[in-house]
């Protein structure tokens, strides 16, 4: 029975890194339904749009890391062939490879570190200004949006620190941390609820992930932390800027302006639903809607833990020129991905449908019927995402130009539908742009280039 269990687990793509990056969308599954029934009877309708909103606006992070986060793994997975990991979170290997890690490192800190200032510069008073539209209500949410502001920001700087040690290859460590993270962040999301704390909890998510990180980061990899100083105010600052080091110009730069200009669009894409249902319909409706989508989100999330937890691996075949092997672990992964989305999309819909049939929660939903188009428009979104991962693991970023297709498309569908026709105009048009357009172009774009590419 056990070696079944086994075999099973395997076919499904469960080693240690995914099972914990399962544990976490687990987790995330079974904490959501607590948490949109605490949210249900300890906010508002009100307030539930509030909150839902701020989440959508404080996704507005990806203009300000540039696209960086995405890039920073990339080249980490290909440094990292002649490197590995010491005590404490030391770096040994080849004195070339060593030096260009330790330059990565230094310089996307240095950029998270700016981006995370700006990014409570802008976003505090552009935040105040927007809700204050509404006009006086009867719960706070000025202090609660300044507090979730600093606390998203403050994440983002230590961001490139685990985008560093995913790339490395230690996906382990890294959803062990994500598992931790979101167990004690629903935790306290909980607690703050419970004790009306109204709007504050939006802070609480973030305050639960700054504890695990840098407790993480200080009592395991204390000399990551070192190097990274010392490159910029020590004795590795010389060495660094020497010859021979990381061209942030050269080689940076030409595939993150690409992923700032892809992911600027994708927050378009993804994240304008609540805003435009908020402005037209309300904040019940957006409340509604930002119910859903969590639900989505965390579905894709949860499936797309397979191929996020491989891409380290497709680096370092693609360092080697190893297609062959590149191409059988993608295949595998991607029928992995595809098995655990569709799935999930099923019992999501049945579950909203049964809530809203025999349940007075069911009302957060937006109704079953159009959750079943955002849960199919999601199953294609986890195969064409996984398509981005392979083609990006070169370095590259051929999918901009279809970004900003799609986003334009996109932004006019959704403000133009969601104006006329509520939560089923956004679920409609995002399905059919999906399905017509992003999904066929993107499957050409990866063909086109996994032919060129790897015929050089």
């Amino acid at each position: 029975m056990n070696s079944l269990i086994k075999t099973i687990l395997r076919f499904l793509g469960f080693d240690r890194a995914v099972t914990f990056g399962i544990l976490a969308r687990v987790w995330g599954l079974f904490s959501g339904p607590i948490t949109m029934v605490i949210i249900a009877t300890g906010l508002s309708q009100t307030q539930q749009g509030f909150y839902f909103t701020f989440s959508s606006l404080l996704a507005l992070q990806t203009f300000f890391d540039l696209g960086l986060m995405f890039v920073i793994g990339q080249f980490a997975s290909h440094e990292f062939v002649n490197l590995s990991w010491g005590k404490n979170g030391t770096l040994e290997g080849e004195p070339v490879a060593l030096k260009r890690f330790t330059d990565l490192l230094c310089k996307t800190t240095l950029w998270f570190g700016v981006a995370a200032l700006l990014m409570m510069i802008v976003l505090i008073p552009a935040g105040l200004i927007f809700f204050g539209q509404k006009g006086n209500v009867d719960f706070q949410w000025r202090l609660p949006w300044i507090l979730a502001v600093v606390g998203t920001s403050l994440n983002l700087f230590v961001t490139p620190f685990f985008a560093i040690i995913m790339g490395s290859g230690d996906v382990v460590t890294v959803n062990k941390r994500d598992l931790v993270t979101v167990i004690s962040s629903s935790i306290l999301c909980w607690a703050v609820i419970g004790l009306h704390g109204g709007l504050y909890t939006a802070f609480t998510v973030n305050l639960g992930g700054l504890a695990i990180s840098w407790g993480y980061l200080l009592s395991r990899r204390p000399e990551l932390l070192k190097l990274a100083w010392r490159g910029w105010f020590g004795e590795e600052r010389a060495i660094r800027k020497a010859p021979g080091g990381l061209s942030w110009w050269g080689e940076i730069w030409p595939m993150q302006w690409r992923m700032a200009v892809s992911s600027g669009a994708a927050y378009f894409t993804y994240q304008l639903f609540n805003p435009i249902l908020f402005h037209y319909q309300g904040s019940v409706v957006a409340g509604q809607m930002g119910m859903t989508m969590s639900v989505a989100n965390a579905l894709l999330a949860g499936s797309f833990t397979v191929m996020s937890a491989k891409a380290p691996e497709y680096g370092k075949l693609i360092a080697v020129k190893d297609w062959k092997g590149l191409d059988s672990l993608f295949s595998r992964s991607l029928r992995q991905t595809f098995m655990l989305v569709s799935g999930g999309a099923v019992v999501g819909v049945l579950l909203i449908w049964l809530l809203q049939e025999h349940s007075r929660y069911g009302i957060r939903f937006i109704p079953a019927i159009q959750a079943a188009m955002l849960f199919g428009t999601v199953c294609l979104q986890a195969i064409y995402g996984s398509l981005g991962v392979y083609l990006r693991a070169h370095k590259k970023e051929p999918l901009m130009y279809s970004s900003v297709y799609s986003s334009v498309i996109q932004v006019a569908v959704t403000w133009y539908m969601g104006k006329r026709f509520a939560s089923f105009g956004v679920t409609a048009g995002y399905l059919v742009v999906t399905a017509c357009f992003m999904f066929p172009y993107v499957f050409m774009v990866w063909s086109s280039c996994r032919k060129e590419w790897h015929s050089q």
